[in-house]
């Protein structure tokens, strides 16, 4: 019988004492943790704008080296850029608006949005963060903390007990 309270006071004694000490830390780190995922996505957006750039710099190298490669590129070019008439009667007509352009934006601009899988900080880590609930988990860890030690620690030997009275 006296085996059969030990093994419940030692694993109430470590049930309290992890929950608490899980209380406590998630209190002290909670805003670490959180900072953490907000970097991460910083860090995620980072990476897709070096992509892009690195895109647009390749594709203005491509141009570059077809522009010196062939002088009648940038008549095409030109043409095209400044909205002039094409001088070619055979070159096709790229006729572009800007209410094109701003929908060809948009659908864009939804295509990124919706592609994105930057980690967002979950709810519960939200909950947590907040300083009124900090505390609230910081007491009750500490709380669950003492109760181990005080209700499930290492209890007095009986002969102790015993030469007391």
């Amino acid at each position: 019988m006296q085996k059969l309270e030990n093994i419940f006071r030692l694993v109430s004694f470590l049930v309290f004492f992890a929950a608490g000490t899980c209380a406590v830390a998630l209190a002290v780190l909670g805003p670490e943790w959180k900072s953490l995922y907000q970097l991460k996505a910083a860090i995620r957006q980072t990476e897709q704008n070096n992509r892009k750039i690195e895109e647009i710099i390749k594709d203005h190298q491509i141009l570059s080296a077809q522009i010196t490669s062939d002088a009648n590129i940038l008549k095409r070019i030109a043409s095209v850029t400044l909205g002039q008439q094409p001088q070619d009667a055979n070159q096709p007509v790229a006729r572009i608006t800007a209410d094109t352009l701003a929908r060809a934006k948009d659908i864009l601009r939804q295509q990124t949005q919706d592609g994105s899988d930057s980690p967002e900080v979950p709810q519960w880590l939200q909950r947590c963060t907040a300083a009124r609930n900090r505390i609230i988990l910081f007491a009750a860890g500490t709380g669950l903390v003492v109760v181990s030690f005080a209700c499930f620690g290492k209890r007095k030997s009986n002969v102790k007990m015993k030469k007391e009275k």
